[in-house]
């Protein structure tokens, strides 16, 4: 049986076709698919009791620290960085 990131990638390769169809028609609607793939992957995963509440919660942390790394990769020493809001 295929382990959770195998199945994450699969799953991932699946959803690039759709994804790319849907993205790329301006900010206001990339963001709109941002947060509606967010909002039904939480119901998907409350639905069907695919995790714990604290996994949902780790996960979407960890994904903050992702999405920080991908869309501010600037200097991390920088005093922005220690800030809640910058």
């Amino acid at each position: 049986m295929a382990n959770i990131d195998e199945l994450q990638n699969t799953h991932e390769a699946a959803l690039a076709p759709v994804l790319a169809a849907l993205a790329g028609k301006g900010s206001d609607s990339d963001w709109a698919l941002v947060r509606a793939l967010i909002h039904r992957a939480v119901h998907l995963c409350a639905e069907r009791k695919a995790a714990e509440y604290c996994a949902v919660s780790t996960l979407l942390a960890e994904m903050i620290g992702h999405a920080h790394g991908l869309m501010h990769p600037g200097d991390r020493t920088a005093s922005s960085h220690r800030q809640d809001v910058h």
